[in-house]
């Protein structure tokens, strides 16, 4: 069975999640993003020269980007849950660099009591 994604989102720039997914993508475009994405089958196709093959064709009702490190952990959690149901095998072969790089590797630093400074100011 095929599936066709409309590649449209709903005109309420602010409503459907992109505005916010563009500021994340602007701000830090060298992460990798998790958004969740809703879709709804808009209509469907039926072939009737192929047998009667069913194409849905789906549109993207809202996205959500998930940018808090907590909400995104869980996110993942169900991903690689929902994965070993459907597969066996839960791993997730990405990551996903939310929060700020350079303030975790500080943070990581101060935790194993390495002084860390830039520009000669202590950083927290």
């Amino acid at each position: 069975m095929t599936v066709k994604l409309s590649a449209a989102l709903p005109k309420e720039f602010d409503a459907n999640g992109m505005e916010r997914l563009h500021r994340q993508l602007v701000q830090h475009p060298e992460r990798r993003h998790l958004i969740v994405m809703v879709v709804d089958t808009a209509k469907k196709q039926i072939d009737y020269t192929a047998g009667g093959e069913v194409t849905p064709i789906a549109g993207v009702l809202f996205i959500e980007p998930i940018q808090d490190a907590e909400d995104a952990e869980q996110v993942l959690d169900i991903m690689a849950r929902t994965r070993a149901e459907r597969t066996g095998d839960g791993t997730l072969d990405f990551d996903f660099g939310v929060g700020d790089p350079f303030a975790d590797t500080v943070k990581r630093m101060r935790d194993e009591g390495i002084t860390v400074q830039v520009n000669g100011e202590d950083q927290a």
